[in-house]
């Protein structure tokens, strides 16, 4: 009894703890003016919280530039081509004199070191008649209507490189440029041109233009050749049918001669 009593007084009576009122959170003068302009806006149907940054988004570079010759007729294609489709260009006249065409600069844009040249943005593009392919698809201007035309198209694009411009075409690059060239050698082309103007008038007996009732890169493709054959020593007049196309040609918004087209020096549109 007594080990029990003893026990007993060694442990002291526990204490009651006492409980802890949490503190209360007061907002500064900041977050108040804060809360009440977002209530603000919450009433107005606003969104709360600041718009996530957009990356502004860079604008491409659509720049057109025509690298080319002021007597060159496929840079007279491109030209005309722009011309019809009311595009702003830049031009560059390249010096082939110089051999500027042959130079690495040059050599990077067109690997065939020839021109014409067309300059898109960062995209540049050889060929005549391939820019003007890819120029009726970037306008979607002067293409074929359906797909029959489509191809008739791309037919007459080929033949204008197989026979026009190696018969019209050279012809008017002996006479200008290189009368030193064989006799038999003329004599051989001369004929090639006159049986192509001969199926060019055939066709366009026909047919209004060179596919269908409204001129399409095909006739793009050919008038600068027509416009200069009496260089070559052709005359457009004894073929009707031809003569005819042309002037209908030269009625259409944008066409003009050749010489009256390009320019001889450098030009930045306005």
């Amino acid at each position: 009894m007594a080990k029990a009593q003893k026990k007993a007084k060694a442990k002291p009576p526990s204490k009651k703890t006492k409980s802890r009122k949490p503190k209360k959170l007061v907002a500064t003068a900041s977050i108040k003016a804060a809360a009440k302009k977002s209530a603000a806006k919450a009433a107005k149907g606003a969104p709360i919280g600041k718009k996530p940054r957009q990356a502004s988004a860079k604008k491409a570079d659509d720049t057109i530039t025509l690298h080319g010759v002021f007597l060159s007729m496929p840079t007279a294609k491109v030209g005309l081509m722009l011309s019809m489709c009311g595009a702003k260009w830049n031009y560059r006249h390249v010096d082939m004199r110089a051999g500027q065409h042959k130079s690495p600069e040059f050599l990077a844009m067109n690997r065939f070191g020839q021109v014409p040249v067309l300059q898109h943005g960062s995209r540049s593009i050889a060929q005549s008649n391939a820019i003007l392919q890819y120029l009726a698809q970037h306008f979607g201007k002067f293409q074929g209507r359906n797909e029959s035309e489509t191809w008739r198209i791309a037919e007459w694009l080929s033949w204008d490189f197989d026979r026009f411009s190696t018969g019209v075409g050279l012809c008017r690059t002996f006479a200008k440029f290189q009368p030193q060239t064989p006799e038999e050698v003329k004599a051989f082309m001369r004929t090639r041109g006159d049986q192509a103007l001969a199926a060019l008038d055939r066709h366009l007996g026909t047919s209004k233009f060179m596919v269908g009732g409204a001129p399409t890169i095909a006739d793009i493709a050919i008038f600068p050749w027509i416009a200069t054959a009496d260089e070559g020593g052709f005359t457009v007049a004894n073929y009707p049918n031809v003569h005819a196309w042309a002037e209908r040609m030269l009625g259409q918004p944008g066409v003009a001669h050749p010489y009256n087209l390009l320019p001889k020096e450098d030009r930045v549109a306005a």
